[in-house]
C-alpha cells in the first residue's frame, strides 16, 4: 500500500522540479534573447559605421586628394630625376 504512494510522491517530485528547471531555463532565455537582440543590433551599427569610415579612408588616401593638398601646402612636381643606381664617376689618375 505504501508502494504506490511512494512512487507517486516520487513522481510528483520529479515534475514539479523539471516544472522549475523549465520555467528557469525559459527565464535566462528570454532574457539572453533581449541581449541578443541589442549586440545585434549594436554589430549592424558597428558595421556600417566601419564602412563608412573605409570609404573616408579611401578617399583620403587617393591620389587625387594628395596631389591636390600637397599644392595647397605650395610643393611643386619635381622636374629632376635622381638615380640612384647609376654608377658612380670614378677619378683620374
Amino acid at each position: 500500500m505504501k508502494k504506490p504512494l511512494f512512487i507517486i510522491g516520487f513522481l510528483g517530485f520529479i515534475t514539479i522540479g523539471l516544472l522549475l528547471g523549465n520555467i528557469t531555463l525559459e527565464n535566462n532565455f528570454s532574457t539572453t534573447g533581449i541581449t541578443l537582440v541589442a549586440l545585434q543590433n549594436e554589430i549592424s551599427t558597428l558595421k556600417n559605421e566601419n564602412e563608412q569610415l573605409d570609404v573616408k579612408w579611401l578617399q583620403a588616401a587617393s591620389f587625387t586628394t594628395i596631389d591636390s593638398k600637397a599644392e595647397k601646402l605650395g610643393y611643386v612636381p619635381v622636374t629632376t630625376e635622381v638615380d640612384l643606381t647609376a654608377p658612380l664617376p670614378l677619378a683620374l689618375r
